[in-house]
């Protein structure tokens, strides 16, 4: 099936803690959108299908990979962790 290749959720079960930012590009392909922080956070957007089904009805969530110093810290579905809820406008808090 072609749409075997699309990003779905499942993939995020093949990150853990500690692994690079090329590793989850290596896992992840390349993330819709990245915020960065001077203090060596970097965060990776994602929108993800959960099923192959939600990928021919063009059904997104967004999910997240958290990287400080360049290792994963954290990764999930945006709300899953409160304080993971809006990660730009936490980065942009903290730069103030």
């Amino acid at each position: 099936m072609i749409l075997a290749g699309c990003a779905t959720a499942p993939k995020t079960n093949r990150l853990s803690l500690g692994i690079t930012k090329q590793q989850v590009i290596a896992v992840m392909g390349a993330p819709n959108s990245t915020a960065a922080h001077i203090a060596g956070v970097e965060i990776l957007r994602y929108r993800l299908s959960v099923t192959s089904h939600d990928i021919f009805h063009n059904r997104t969530e967004e999910y997240f990979v958290r990287l400080v110093g360049g290792k994963v810290d954290s990764y999930g579905k945006m709300g899953d962790f409160d304080s993971e809820k809006d990660l730009t406008k936490k980065l942009n808090s903290k730069n103030k």
